[in-house]
């Protein structure tokens, strides 16, 4: 199973039935011969440590950190659900390893583009999400083929845990893509498309509205956007003023980037902006099946 459709089935099972049915369908449900992601241990610990198998979680982070060389960020070990463990001495001795790999790892961070040279006439640029990589995005985007459109990928430089980045609500994420667009010289191709994963939505519309980068769309999968409850309107009327057209697409079981998309809704019909919106019925936080498709008609 492909890992993003794993944590989200994980999620729904959390949210709907209970943590020990989350983690045991998680366990069952994990290939021992693959190398787990650090997001993959995160749930596994997470999970276990609030089922009450505090043993098992402990197992989890040590595999993790001490024998994989896993890391995460200092907020990581911040979460409710690792309450039981906190005062465990194996617990304080893999946050003190993690931290000292995640300062290490902080020394190093920078932006990735891919962008080499120019090969078609139109550009795409696409954005992960938290706990994602351009690695992540390629592997969505793979089967799509266009013989105009130049897919490219545009990794953060803020970092989430091991292999994984993030782009974070008020981080500097316009500025890399400003960045990003100038190195590519984005004004030399004939139409220029933006498409942003959960956070990466957030960091493009963001750069809409305080960088004024010039696109002709945007696409937004599962849009974690906040900027819509702060600056609304400024959004809209920078999306209105650039004529860029947009598509949201969002699964109606995202409990989370829903009512954000219905917000950008309600204030993009108040100032009388077109956009379109496509809600999946039995999706969750994360890209569609059908991408290939979805996108072959919008572009």
């Amino acid at each position: 199973m492909h890992e993003a459709n794993l944590l989200d089935t994980t999620l729904n099972i959390l949210e709907e039935k209970s943590t020990c049915e989350a983690y045991d369908y998680m366990l069952a449900n994990l290939d021992p011969n693959e190398d787990w992601s650090s997001q993959i241990y995160n749930f596994l610990y997470c999970l276990a440590a609030s089922s009450g198998k505090s043993q098992e979680a402990i197992h989890w982070l040590k595999e993790a950190i001490l024998d994989k060389g896993l890391w995460y960020r200092p907020e990581v070990f911040e979460d409710e659900d690792l309450e039981s463990i906190r005062q465990d001495q194996d617990f304080l001795l893999c946050i003190e390893a993690s931290n000292e790999k995640y300062e290490e790892a902080l020394k190093k961070a920078s932006t990735v583009l891919s962008w080499k040279e120019k090969t078609k006439n139109k550009l795409l640029l696409v954005l992960h999400g938290n706990q994602q990589n351009n690695e992540i995005s390629q592997s969505v985007w793979s089967d799509f083929k266009d013989k105009n459109y130049q897919i490219e990928y545009l990794q953060s430089k803020e970092i989430d845990s091991y292999n994984f980045y993030r782009w974070s609500d008020d981080g500097d994420g316009p500025k890399q893509l400003t960045d990003a667009l100038e190195t590519i010289e984005s004004l030399q191709y004939e139409k220029v498309v933006l498409a942003g994963f959960s956070a990466g939505c957030q960091t493009i519309l963001r750069a809409i509205t305080e960088e004024h980068i010039e696109c002709d769309k945007i696409i937004l999968f599962s849009p974690w956007m906040p900027i819509i409850e702060s600056k609304g309107q400024e959004v809209i009327e920078a999306l209105k003023k650039n004529k860029i057209e947009v598509v949201m697409i969002c699964g109606q079981r995202d409990e989370d980037c829903m009512p954000l998309c219905k917000l950008f809704e309600d204030k993009a019909n108040e100032l009388g902006f077109k956009y379109q919106s496509i809600y999946l019925k039995e999706l969750g936080h994360a890209y569609p099946n059908d991408l290939t498709k979805l996108i072959s008609e919008y572009i």
